[in-house]
């Protein structure tokens, strides 16, 4: 990630009123993301975003690690890239346990 999104990242975090510690965690997000797909900003597809999510998934992270991902990837490719991507718009319901009488 080049030192100008990244300014604009943080930026953008700020004009939305995230905390100081939210903005460190999603920038760190944003880090590994970039670390573990060896991708440009703007190379990245949607589909490379749902495949990093999926192996998130795999590698059996815990469900608040994941939305928290989950959320920086939302908020930096939808506001700091300006990528209209259905992935951040779906919502997602956890399956309920079954509650035995």
């Amino acid at each position: 990630m080049t030192n100008t999104i990244r300014d604009q990242f943080m930026a953008d975090m700020q004009v939305a009123g995230l905390a100081e510690s939210s903005s460190k965690q999603y920038l760190n997000c944003i880090n590994a993301f970039f670390r573990e797909t060896w991708l440009a900003p703007d190379a990245v597809t949607e589909r490379d975003v749902q495949q990093y999510l999926l192996w998130l998934r795999d590698k059996d992270v815990a469900r608040e690690t994941f939305r928290g991902v989950r959320f920086a990837l939302g908020f930096f490719f939808e506001q700091t890239l300006r990528r209209d991507w259905d992935l951040f718009k779906k919502k997602f319901k956890r399956p309920r346990k079954a509650v035995l009488p």
